[in-house]
């Protein structure tokens, strides 16, 4: 995966995994993968995308490997995040929902970073 080597984080709001719909509509393992998606999602060619560098979708059997969890727990969490709109999933891979909002911060402070180096 290529994407943005530079990206070291991503942005996840405490209120929202604490307090919010996320909490009671995935159980402890769907969550705990919930945000390996998010932090797979940061690695990608094109931020908030879950895709190979050809922005083809990676089968779900690799990225249960590369999560170190079972494919039934993966196939789980992915249709309850499409049905609450957390993400979209189509021929160029698995789209994180509203990810340049969520992600704003990271974008912003780029340009302070790159002032850094």
């Amino acid at each position: 995966m290529r994407g943005d080597s530079k990206r070291a984080w991503v942005k996840i709001h405490i209120n929202g995994m604490l307090n919010g719909s996320v909490r009671y509509q995935l159980e402890a393992a769907e969550r705990a993968t919930w945000v390996d998606l998010l932090c797979f999602a940061g690695l990608g060619i094109k931020p908030g995308v879950i895709s190979d560098n050809d922005l083809r979708p990676y089968p779900h059997s690799f990225l249960a490997n590369r999560f170190n969890i079972p494919i039934e727990l993966l196939e789980r969490t992915l249709k309850k995040c499409i049905k609450e709109g957390r993400i979209s999933e189509d021929g160029t891979g698995i789209h994180i929902a509203n990810w340049k909002e969520y992600q704003s911060e990271y974008q912003r402070q780029r340009i302070s970073r790159q002032v850094k180096e």
